[in-house]
């Protein structure tokens, strides 16, 4: 019975060791949004609404696919709602895509990374099957400086290449220096670039 007491105290005595280490990790963030886009994909940077974007009540802060609000009165499913934002403290740039009627909320999720890394960019590509080009100052205008997270859009209004064709958005980057295996989107989705490693968890 004695042992028995004992073991469940050492539980106890664990489980609140690892709660304050995790809780150490959560810090109070700010978002504050980055660039707003409404459009077909040929809209080019007639696309850019962030000035249309407004969040009274402060973040977080719901923004809404709704052609009206960009002073856009022609319904189109094709059309679709992109928005980046910053988180600070941890340096993220967040972005999410969204079609007619649904919402982006902007918000800040996830605790700091346990090992922050510095995200550069080396290159970057966006086209098809049959032809390619060079975005590398575009990504690395997004992910700006010293982001240790870093969501890109793959989006023809920010890119380029508005035809029908499927699109890739590939990224090749390093992490504090190291060399990572990149990512790649497909259009209309988010290229999702972080640094953490299974060794940052003790794996």
């Amino acid at each position: 019975m004695a042992w028995g007491r004992l073991v469940l105290v050492a539980l106890a005595v664990v489980g609140t060791v690892v709660a304050c280490s995790q809780a150490s990790r959560v810090v109070q963030s700010t978002a504050q949004i980055k660039r707003a886009y409404w459009g077909l994909p040929q809209a080019g940077p007639g696309a850019d609404v962030t000035s249309m974007v407004t969040c009274p009540g402060g973040y977080p802060c719901d923004v809404f696919a709704n052609g009206p609000a960009y002073n856009d009165n022609r319904y189109d499913l094709n059309k679709k709602l992109t928005v980046i934002w910053t988180c600070q403290p941890q340096n993220f740039v967040l972005a999410e895509v969204a079609p007619p009627t649904f919402k982006v909320r902007m918000a800040c999720v996830g605790a700091a990374p346990i090992v922050p890394r510095r995200i550069d960019i080396l290159e970057a590509s966006w086209g098809g099957p049959s032809s390619t080009i060079d975005v590398t100052q575009q990504v690395r205008e997004i992910c700006g400086e010293g982001s240790t997270r870093c969501q890109v859009p793959a989006m023809a209004y920010i890119f380029g290449m508005p035809d029908r064709l499927t699109k890739t958005l590939r990224i090749r980057y390093t992490c504090n220096g190291q060399t990572t295996p990149g990512r790649q989107a497909t259009e209309n989705s988010v290229a999702d670039l972080r640094c953490e490693q299974p060794a940052d968890l003790g794996y």
